[in-house]
């Protein structure tokens, strides 16, 4: 089998990317266009990058004993091994098998250390450790989510593989029926999870039936409760997705944001779905000159609680982030609060899970803001914990979110 055929090989490819600073998704994406292998292939070197993120630091942590300096082997070598290490301790492949096909894979770059990459792998077992290292978080994020959220047993959810959800228009059920594509309903309306299909293979998709998204997010934009013909501010609105979600109800959009790049991945989607939004381009830090009834802010953030479909970022958290991230979160909330009408909604959203990004944030927002109240969130989708707002909890596929509804008195 050739490397290009070889899905490990893929996979390999994809992971020493990430690991030079790349996002999974994007990375593994291209790498499966472009080589095009048969589903199987694609689900096996789909589980290789995914799964050994996610295990990352248990992996490393039980390496550690077997390697004198793993900094100092090539990359390649060293992201083999921790794949080789996902696929013999956490799958219910053949140990041998998989110990082989890795050497093989590890081989073909470095043929010296063929040696040492199968006695490596033949004497790897899972060591014991600390739960965060089983659980894969970094510590400081471990320690707040146990003394906030105690029990840690929805933290491990976060290691289960992403399903996939798609946000459905009008027609697109009917559409995934025909071409006989199983799914069931999601916790939050409109919204539908699939089984045994990739997103590629669904007609839907293609012919801008079907969006792919999280109920999380589409959540956040259903909590406007915008109708026909509302105007919608959508702050911070990258590609626009929540965007959609208020233009097929008929509400009448403007997505701003600061990166132009984002933006015209959103209008391409746009046109996909034969959907209408208003862009603008702007640094949100500074007051808009625009205001609406319904404001929607899904401020940039940790991303703690995406971590199932984005592992890379537990390698990269670092505590000393999370300041100048609430800063900045607190500059666009003021921007979204002068924003927002009299009488008008605000709707707070960030896809992380620390007090900080959080209930902080709007205790804070709202005791130097006396013309915002909060508005009470009745969730269809199980929680975390209550105060201002509501932090979801990220289990069954869902992602980890913090929401508020702020009420801008008349």
């Amino acid at each position: 089998m050739s490397a290009r055929e070889d899905p490990r090989a893929l996979a390999l490819g994809v992971l020493v990317k990430v690991g030079r600073g790349k996002f999974a998704a994007p990375t593994l994406d291209l790498a499966l266009s472009r080589s095009g292998p048969e589903p199987q292939a694609a689900g096996l070197a789909t589980d290789l990058v995914y799964g050994t993120l996610r295990r990352l630091r248990w992996i490393d942590w039980s390496l550690k004993p077997l390697l004198r300096r793993p900094e100092r082997l090539p990359e390649a070598v060293r992201w083999a091994l921790r794949a080789g290490g996902y696929e013999k301790l956490f799958t219910p492949r053949p140990p041998h098998a998989s110990v082989n096909a890795w050497v093989e894979v590890a081989a073909r770059s470095h043929p010296r250390l063929r040696g040492l990459v199968n006695a490596v792998l033949r004497r790897l077992e899972p060591r014991p450790a600390p739960e965060a290292v089983r659980l894969g978080l970094p510590d400081f994020l471990y320690e707040e989510w146990r003394a906030r959220f105690g029990e840690p047993g929805w933290m491990e959810a976060l290691n289960e593989p992403a399903p996939l959800w798609l946000t459905l228009f009008p027609g697109g059920e009917a559409e995934l029926a025909a071409q006989g594509v199983p799914f069931e309903a999601g916790p939050v309306p409109g919204n539908v999870r699939v089984h045994g299909f990739s997103v590629r293979r669904i007609a839907a998709f293609r012919k801008g039936l079907a969006q792919p998204q999280n109920p999380a997010s589409l959540l956040a934009a259903q909590l406007l409760e915008a109708g026909p013909g509302e105007r919608v501010l959508d702050l911070a609105g990258g590609a626009a997705l929540k965007a959609a979600w208020l233009a097929a109800r008929g509400a009448q959009v403007i997505s701003v944001d600061a990166d132009a790049r984002r933006q015209r991945a959103g209008r391409r989607n746009l046109d996909r779905l034969g959907l209408e939004v208003a862009f603008l381009t702007r640094d949100l830090t500074r007051p808009l000159d625009l205001t609406a009834p319904k404001v929607l802010l899904d401020a940039p953030c940790l991303g703690t609680g995406t971590l199932r479909g984005h592992p890379e970022l537990r390698m990269r958290l670092e505590p000393e982030a999370l300041e100048p991230t609430v800063r900045l979160q607190a500059r666009l909330l003021e921007t979204a609060a002068r924003a927002t009408e009299p009488g008008g909604l605000l709707v707070y959203a960030v896809c992380s899970l620390t007090e900080a990004e959080g209930e902080e944030q709007i205790a804070r927002f709202l005791s130097t803001h006396p013309e915002f109240e909060p508005v009470e969130i009745e969730s269809p989708v199980p929680l975390l914990a209550r105060g201002h707002g509501v932090y979801v909890r990220p289990e069954n596929g869902l992602d980890g979110f913090y929401y508020a509804r702020l009420r801008r008195l008349s």
